[in-house]
């Protein structure tokens, strides 16, 4: 007779999509459709006609704004700047809570789905930067986006490069800045895009320490914690799974970045009381300083979406160098003090230091390279 012990163990296959991970996609997928359709798509289209056009030298956006700076004295403008600021990214922001919230129900009970999004280097950079394609985002917007998948799993490299995908290849911007601009500022702003995802991400993840600290959790706020399955197998229990889980990790993304978000928003009004882009042209055309000075001020800077087309339109319109205004249009949507202070919430204060100055060292690059052209 065989020994029943030797015969070989039979182990539950399991799906690769179940049922709660499926109801957990579809909320993600269902309110970015909905943001998509109903608010960004048009704002995008509202703004379309208005991209061409220069910003004006007092402050005014081409676009609508809440609150007239020249309306403020000079030493409170920063209020102004940062209501304005405050209310451009409003809805984005709000919409990216709930699909930051979204990712993690998705993401959290569904182990085959997260080493989807676990790639490392390149390779994670390029997955979370066609990720953020879609979205239609700022850099600012799309940071709670990319959280919620960082903190239910995700590498380093898919969330940081989700929110330069976001940022910098939006397809709209992309088409009217080669539309509108010299072709030289077009194509660097692909290789800009390009090299900040496949180069600048990498090298941010093996940076010293910022591997170590992803892979051992040291120092590093807890990942999201996964909430309860009932493990009943039936689309009434997943729904009421996800939703559960939905809204617990929609409410821990908001209460940890909205706070920062409004904090972050009146900082930049206080960068713009300082150097404003309109006035970069006073410190010169063209050269080493003036295009250092651009990227400085563009990697500070928190735009609305599209923002940085108008705005680098009308410092070219003010006298500035086609070299500087390059520096400027790369820097200025990539990352700002906006992006720096939500990231920092779960990535803390040196990985998003570390975005910011590669920003900047790359777009003065950039920029020195267009301007010897």
């Amino acid at each position: 007779m065989s020994d029943p012990s030797s015969a070989p163990v039979q182990t539950p296959s399991v799906p690769w999509l179940t049922k709660r991970t499926a109801v957990g996609l579809l909320i993600f997928l269902a309110i970015l459709v909905f943001f998509l359709t109903q608010t960004r798509l048009p704002a995008v289209l509202q703004k379309l006609p208005n991209l061409g056009t220069p910003l004006s030298a007092r402050d005014r956006s081409t676009f609508s704004f809440f609150a007239d700076p020249a309306a403020f004295p000079r030493p409170l403008r920063w209020i102004a700047f940062g209501l304005n600021l405050w209310d451009a990214n409003s809805i984005g922001m709000f919409f990216a809570v709930l699909l930051g919230g979204a990712a993690s129900a998705a993401l959290v009970p569904d182990v085959r789905l997260r080493n989807l999004l676990n790639k490392k280097g390149a390779l994670g950079a390029g997955v979370g930067g066609s990720l953020g394609l879609p979205l239609f985002m700022c850099s600012a917007c799309s940071a709670p986006v990319s959280v919620g998948f960082y903190r239910s799993g995700a590498s380093l490299e898919t969330s940081l490069g989700m929110v330069l995908g976001s940022a910098l290849f939006n397809p709209v911007g992309i088409l009217a800045i080669f539309l509108l601009m010299p072709l030289p500022m077009a194509l660097a702003r692909v290789t800009f895009g390009l090299t900040a995802i496949f180069l600048l991400v990498p090298m941010i993840a093996q940076g010293k320490g910022a591997r170590r600290l992803e892979a051992t959790g040291a120092r590093m706020p807890p990942r999201a914690s996964p909430v309860k399955v009932t493990g009943a197998d039936s689309w009434a229990a997943a729904f009421k799974d996800a939703l559960s889980a939905w809204w617990s990790h929609t409410t821990q993304v908001s209460l940890r970045l909205v706070p920062a978000m409004f904090v972050a928003a009146f900082a930049v009004g206080a960068v713009l009381l300082v150097v404003q882009p309109q006035s970069l042209s006073r410190f010169g055309a063209e050269g080493i300083a003036i295009v250092l000075l651009a990227a400085l001020v563009g990697t500070l800077l928190q735009l609305p979406t599209l923002f940085e087309i108008p705005l680098v339109l009308g410092v070219i319109a003010l006298g500035l160098g086609v070299g500087p205004a390059t520096a400027l249009l790369l820097t200025a949507p990539a990352s700002g003090v906006v992006t720096f202070m939500l990231l920092r919430r779960d990535l803390g204060w040196k990985i998003p230091a570390l975005l910011l100055g590669g920003t900047f060292v790359f777009g003065s690059l950039a920029g020195l390279i267009v301007n010897s052209l």
